[in-house]
């Protein structure tokens, strides 16, 4: 059954030219993000996942509720809230919003003139909703409304993710499947209608039995295999297309992590994101370019979690969640 949902990138077509609302793909989970920016398989009961694949969604996060913040560089601050209920033993609901403030920003003219200052928002708003296929399969869709303002131009969009979520508690491991960003914008912001940024992701995650070790893989940007880059030539200070080897290529697609759990109620998590540190220039890589570190604590009532990442050479980006099971209060 796995083997056959890998086909489905091939059935998809890709269009070329830049994406916009990229702040969708941002991780929005610490689960996530400590496991180098994406995981679409975690056993985790984090609600801010269910951006990441909606089939996470489970009764068991029946009213709960969650928030999310990272302060991503200089003025620009992600934040997210989020809220689940279930409808039946089988199935159940969740509403969400995820947001992107860019801060204040120099308004110019052509002639670099500053004329004032401008800003800049980015928001979505997301329903959810997740259904028991049989004992170890769910399946579940996001719908979100993504609106977006540049100063006075705004643009808005309908999309939509679907995703299936395998887990065998028996044999320690879970599986997922999400195709995102689906859909079209619905208003431009100058008349040129641009693509969401759509995308396949597969990923498994498998605990061992006898060492509290817990993997993960995870494989992303599925409709664009080659993932072509410009990079500056130094001798002719223009862009020109990259050429890299088989591996090379097929590493950019894989986010790798391992989480430490040695109880049910804290685990620490490590990844690598190999796409991230080698499309950076070369006198820009550092030693721990492309890894990220989190960690993740459950009480009582609550849960909360930090991580840790440089998404880009300006700094790197601290994550917080918080997770709150209200019918325990």
């Amino acid at each position: 059954m796995f083997t056959l949902l890998m086909l489905v990138p091939y059935c998809l077509n890709a269009q070329s030219g830049d994406y916009v609302y990229q702040f969708l793909k941002l991780p929005y989970s610490v689960s996530a993000s400590g496991l180098g920016g994406n995981s679409v398989s975690s056993v985790e009961k984090d609600l801010n996942l269910c951006f990441q694949n909606p089939a996470i969604l489970s009764t068991e996060m029946s009213n709960n509720l969650a928030f999310g913040y990272m302060h991503y560089i200089a003025d620009i601050n992600v934040g997210s809230m989020a809220y689940a209920r279930k409808i039946n033993d089988r199935s159940i609901w969740m509403a969400g919003v995820r947001y992107v403030d860019y801060g204040s920003m120099l308004w110019t003219s052509a002639e670099d003139d500053v004329l004032g200052t401008t800003n800049a928002r980015d928001l979505a708003l997301t329903g959810t909703y997740s259904w028991m296929l049989s004992e170890h399969w769910r399946a579940g869709g996001n719908v979100s409304f993504v609106y977006s303002a540049l100063d006075e131009y705004t643009s808005a969009a309908i999309g939509v993710d679907v995703g299936l979520y395998y887990h065998n508690l028996e044999n320690l491991v879970s599986a997922g499947l999400v195709i995102k960003n689906l859909g079209a914008q619905i208003v431009s912001y100058d008349g040129t209608y641009e693509s969401l940024p759509r995308d396949v992701q597969i990923g498994i995650t498998k605990k061992l039995a006898h060492a509290p070790f817990r993997f993960t893989l995870t494989a992303q940007n599925l409709l664009d295999l080659k993932l072509p880059y410009l990079a500056e030539n130094a001798t002719t200070s223009t862009d020109s297309s990259t050429s890299k080897g088989f591996f090379d290529k097929l590493f950019k697609h894989l986010v790798v992590g391992v989480e430490f759990v040695p109880t049910d109620n804290f685990l620490l998590s490590l990844g690598y994101n190999y796409r991230r540190v080698s499309e950076l220039g070369a006198d820009q890589r550092t030693a721990f370019g492309g890894f990220t570190a989190g960690f993740s604590m459950h009480m009582k009532n609550k849960s909360i979690g930090a991580s840790y990442a440089k998404y880009n050479m300006a700094g790197g980006s601290l994550q917080m969640t918080l997770n709150i099971d209200l019918s325990k209060y």
